[in-house]
C-alpha cells in the first residue's frame, strides 16, 4: 500500500524545475510513493512534457498564482496518510544500501519522519548535513530542542508528516491568518514539533538549495521581501520574533492540534520564552530603532509572568507595526479555538 505522497508546488519553468521533479519521480518509483506537482509557472513546454508522464505523477496546472494557493492545490490531491512537501529547486534521493523507513510502524506520539538534509548551494556544494531527530517527550521541550538543533535553518519543514494534520493546519492558516505570509514557515515547523516527535530516516537524502539565503547581502533583502510581499511595511522584519511568537501561539491554541491541555500550556510557555523573550531583548538592546511606545510595551511584557497578558500586549504592538493588524490577529486567535 502506498503511504506517502511528495507534494511539490512549482513556479519554475521546465528548465529550472526538471531536475527536482525527475529526482522526485525516481524516488517515488524506488520508495513506492506518489508525486503531486501543482504548477503555476505558465510554461506550456513544462505542461506538455509532464502531461501523462508517469502513473506516479499527478500533474496539475494550478489556477492559483500565489505560493500558498498553489500548495493548497497540491494538498487537495493527496490521498495517502503521509505527505512530504518539496521545493521545486530541491532534489531527493533514496539510498540503495539502506532499507526505507516503514511509515506503517510510526508510533502514535510521532508526527513525522525527517530525512538526511544536505544544505547545498550551486556555488559551494554541501554546506552542512542535518541528521537530527526531535525526540523529547514534552511539547515545549521539542520546540526548544528544534530551535537549538536547527541553527537558524528551517529545512526540517521538508520532512514527512501526517497528511491530515498538515493539510488542516495549512487550510486553517489560509482561511484565517492576517497576512498569509511566506515568512510563517518557522511557525508551521514549530507547531509540528510541538504536536509530536519527529524521527530520523537515514535512507533518504533531501538536498535543500539555500539559494538566496546563502549570502548575507541577499539574505537580508530576501527576509524583508517576505514581509513586504505579505502587505506589511518595510520595517516589519524587525518585528519578526514578535510575529513568530504570535503565529506559533495561535497555532498552539488551534483546536486541531493533538495536544493535551498540560502539553499545550507547556508548549505555550516555551514559545513565549523563545520568541517573545527574543523580541523583548532585541528592543531593550536597540531602543533607538523602535518607537517609545513599543519600548514601553516591550518592557511591560518583560515584567509580566502571565501568558495571557503577555499575548494581549503583543497584539497591541502589532497595531504599531501596521494599523488594524492587531484586530486581524484577534480574529485569527478566535478562529483557532473555533476551527478544528
Amino acid at each position: 500500500m502506498t503511504l506517502l505522497t511528495l507534494c511539490m508546488p512549482s513556479n519554475r519553468d521546465l528548465r529550472h524545475s526538471r531536475s527536482s521533479i525527475d529526482t522526485a519521480l525516481i524516488y517515488a518509483d524506488k520508495m513506492d510513493c506518489q508525486l503531486v506537482v501543482s504548477d503555476n509557472s505558465g510554461d506550456p513546454e513544462k505542461h506538455a512534457y509532464y502531461k501523462n508522464f508517469s502513473p506516479r505523477l499527478t500533474y496539475l496546472v494550478a489556477a492559483a498564482q500565489d505560493a500558498l494557493g498553489n500548495m493548497l492545490s497540491a494538498l487537495a490531491c493527496v490521498e495517502t496518510p503521509f505527505v512530504m512537501p518539496m521545493g521545486d529547486d530541491d532534489e531527493i534521493y533514496g539510498l540503495d544500501d539502506r532499507p526505507p523507513f516503514d511509515l506503517s510502524t510510526l508510533p502514535e506520539n510521532a508526527i513525522g519522519v525527517r530525512p538526511q538534509t544536505f544544505i547545498w548551494t550551486n556555488e559551494k556544494g554541501v554546506h552542512r548535513v542535518d541528521r537530527f531527530s526531535i525526540a523529547a517527550d514534552i511539547a515545549g521541550s521539542r520546540i526548544l530542542e528544534y530551535n537549538e538543533k536547527a541553527r537558524g535553518n528551517n529545512a526540517l519543514y521538508y520532512s514527512i508528516f501526517r497528511s491530515d494534520l498538515f493539510r488542516r493546519l495549512f487550510t486553517f492558516f489560509a482561511q484565517s491568518h492576517p497576512t498569509r505570509g511566506a515568512y510563517c514557515d518557522w511557525a508551521f515547523t514549530l507547531a509540528f514539533c510541538a504536536a509530536g516527535r519527529i524521527l530520523y530516516d537515514d535512507s533518504t537524502i533531501y538536498r535543500y538549495d539555500l539559494g538566496r539565503w546563502a549570502e548575507r547581502k541577499s539574505l537580508e533583502a530576501t527576509k524583508r521581501t517576505l514581509f513586504t510581499q505579505a502587505g506589511l511595511p518595510d520595517n516589519a522584519e524587525s518585528f519578526s520574533a514578535l510575529l513568530q511568537y504570535i503565529d506559533v501561539h495561535v497555532f498552539l491554541t488551534w483546536s486541531g492540534l493533538p495536544l493535551s491541555e498540560d502539553q499545550r500550556q507547556n508548549a505555550l510557555l516555551a514559545n513565549a520564552h523563545l520568541a517573545l523573550g527574543a523580541f523583548v531583548r532585541e528592543v531593550e538592546k536597540a531602543q533607538e530603532n523602535y518607537d517609545p511606545e513599543i519600548v514601553y510595551l516591550a518592557g511591560r511584557i518583560g515584567q509580566t509572568r502571565d501568558l495571557s497578558s503577555a499575548f494581549q500586549i503583543a497584539l497591541l504592538i502589532t497595531d504599531r507595526v501596521q494599523p488594524g493588524l492587531g484586530e486581524r490577529y484577534v480574529r485569527f486567535a478566535r478562529a483557532a479555538t473555533e476551527l478544528g
